[in-house]
């Protein structure tokens, strides 16, 4: 063997075991076991199962393969794995709807495991710092990333864990859902900290190193999660919420498919109505109904359109082999359904909510001849048009198919024929996003007329943290939304923990913006959630889980806060703060990367030249193999 060979083979194995770690995980079977116990762990800690303290150590063995693995590629190989199953496992309710194509979504979702996973190694073994520190950096920065990228997708926060432990919630109103995910991953941090201060104990060659970075670890990790506390606890206290109007939630429980409904549009609208009766023996100043409660367009466009104009239109022309009769039974059917609400509120004196689509002619728009949008309706005790709120922020591949227009348009095409709500590309199911995220306005009969602003996110826009501080954060520095109503379907996914994951998301929105939230859901959870993430009066809340939550109503007071947050002010800034510091780890590990490889081809070419060089460290070899 050449000296050069030589002068490669021997670093490499010194290079296994670093002198601050003491240890090497060279099986895979061993890496893969620690990444399944995490996919276990941190399964646990969501709906249904709901084991809430397991979040604190539920990234402690995915973390400690990570930094003590001996070979890098086998740690981002395991970490995408992990991710895979974890999303594959944990997204299964979205295959209801979506069938198989949820598991391009859940293989995209784990692109991001690996991408922690890098710099997260590269600080524990080349900068030898905190994991309770760098952890929680880099994993709130994955999970705004997951936020905001191609639309966003933010389900599975470690945050949304502690939905019901008020105390770790009210931080929310500074720092995001995404500053209790900080604590909770910097408390895993240190308790990675202190196995890997205990192992370098008995084999480290530098014990004293990561002993020290275990004190460090666990000392800020105790900080984060006692002030934490304190200001929860102190938030809790502040004598700021007072009473608000009274509302009826009413809930169906009603499956949704591809093919339909699990009952008639008739059938439901009369228990529906049946529901709204009963309620309205306790006088609530306003009904909320669930999105699409039962099929209707009730915009006015719509419903006082010509048939001649009709004609006119491509879109009925290429949907449907009977769009004339289709289009007059629709709207016959919609004028039903809008004079029985605006009867009802009249003859009760109270406002009611409902979600329904809004269909808009554009007979000479070459593009697009009927804009479609998913819209929430009020109607006013007073009667008249009811006041209307288009959803802004559209579900991908279920509400919306992207490039619909311009230069990659026919891949618009391919993709909208590859869902299922297209009936094989017939139908372009795409819908419009509204223009604004505006306040609607009620007064409540209860309080002698005392005027309320509210904004309605619709279905998965409570899930999106801009969403609600869209309504709630006014230009002039205060707040432009009173509380909010949120109106959803869940009947896509079947009954499970999908219903109460959402319910757990939504919580953190009324923390954040110190609003109250009343939800009204179809297959549930719907009920009511306080400015401070107290939950009361949910509608069927005492079902086993996996068996629905019921269906029926429930009428409460809805909370009115009077704090204007800071999250509200100046949103993820907190997150945005961890994703930069993410970034700058990664340049970090770039930069290492480079000049260690450098050294290393430089040390290389002096051996090969008889210059020889038996010193190369093991962090430099180290640097060059990742």
């Amino acid at each position: 063997m050449s000296r050069a060979g030589k002068h490669k083979s021997a670093p490499s194995a010194r290079a296994a075991v670093l002198p601050h770690l003491g240890v090497a995980i060279r099986s895979h079977a061993l890496l893969l076991a620690l990444g399944l116990a995490t996919v276990a762990l941190k399964s646990a800690i969501f709906a249904p199962v709901e084991v809430w303290p397991l979040a604190y150590v539920c990234l402690v063995p995915w973390v400690l393969g990570v930094g003590t693995a001996a070979a890098a590629p086998r740690v981002y190989a395991h970490a995408y794995v992990l991710g895979a199953v974890f999303f594959l496992l944990n997204l299964r309710w979205l295959a209801a709807a979506a069938g198989p194509y949820y598991a391009p979504l859940a293989l995209y979702l784990a692109i991001y495991f690996p991408m922690m996973a890098c710099p997260l190694r590269h600080a524990v073994r080349r900068r030898r710092m905190p994991l309770a520190i760098v952890l929680p950096i880099i994993w709130t920065g994955g999970e705004l990333l997951r936020a905001v990228v191609i639309s966003g997708f933010p389900w599975f926060f470690l945050s949304h864990s502690h939905y019901r432990v008020l105390a770790m919630l009210q931080v929310a109103d500074t720092l995001g859902a995404y500053g209790v995910s900080f604590v909770i991953a910097s408390v895993n941090g240190a308790v990675a900290d202190v196995i890997l201060a205990r192992v370098s104990a008995t084999r480290a060659s530098e014990p004293i190193v990561n002993r020290r970075q275990a004190r460090i670890g666990v000392g800020f990790a105790a900080a984060c999660l006692g002030l934490s506390l304190i200001y929860g606890v102190f938030r809790l206290n502040q004598d700021t919420i007072t009473e608000g109007p009274r509302l009826a939630v009413i809930q169906g429980d009603y499956l949704e498919t591809v093919a339909g409904s699990s009952a008639p549009a008739a059938a439901k609208r009369r228990q529906y109505t049946a529901w709204m009766e009963q309620a309205a023996e306790y006088d609530p100043d306003l009904f909320l109904l669930p999105e699409s409660a039962w099929p209707a367009c009730l915009n006015v466009e719509f419903r006082t359109l010509p048939p001649s104009d009709m004609l006119r239109l491509r879109w009925m022309r290429q949907s449907f082999d009977d769009s004339v009769n289709f289009f007059l039974n629709h709207q016959r059917w919609s004028q039903a359904t809008f004079d029985l609400l605006s009867s009802f509120a009249r003859q009760h004196d109270a406002y009611v909510v409902m979600g329904a689509a809004s269909w808009f002619p554009r007979p000479f728009d070459l593009r697009c001849d009927v804009r479609s949008h998913n819209s929430a309706f009020v109607f006013s005790p007073e009667g008249g048009e009811p006041e209307r709120y288009d959803k802004r922020h559209l579900v991908y591949f279920g509400e919306i198919v992207p490039f619909r227009f311009g230069r990659l348009r026919q891949l618009y095409f391919w993709l909208n024929a590859m869902t299922p709500y297209s009936h094989a590309g017939k139908w372009e199911f795409s819908l419009f996003p509204g223009e604004s995220f505006h306040a609607l306005r009620m007064k409540a009969a209860s309080q002698e007329g005392r005027a309320y602003r509210f904004g309605v996110p619709i279905c998965y826009e409570d899930v999106m943290p801009y969403v609600a501080r869209e309504f709630t954060a006014g230009r002039d520095g205060a707040k432009r939304v009173d509380f909010l109503l949120n109106i959803s379907n869940d009947g896509w996914f079947e009954h499970g923990g999908q219903q109460a994951q959402h319910l757990a998301i939504c919580t953190m929105r009324a923390v954040e913006n110190r609003v109250g939230i009343a939800r009204s859901v179809n297959t549930g959870i719907s009920g009511f959630i306080d400015p401070d993430g107290r939950l009361h009066d949910l509608v069927g809340a005492d079902r086993p889980a996996g068996t629905g939550h019921g269906a029926g109503f429930s009428v409460a007071r809805l909370k009115v806060d009077s704090r204007f947050t800071l999250y509200s002010r100046y949103g993820d800034w907190f997150a945005w703060l961890s994703a930069a510091l993410w970034l700058v780890c990664y340049l970090d590990y770039v930069i290492v990367r480079a000049i260690a490889g450098r050294r290393e081809a430089a040390e290389a070419a002096a051996a090969g030249c008889g210059g020889g060089n038996d010193g190369v460290t093991a962090e430099g070899s180290e640097g060059v193999r990742e």
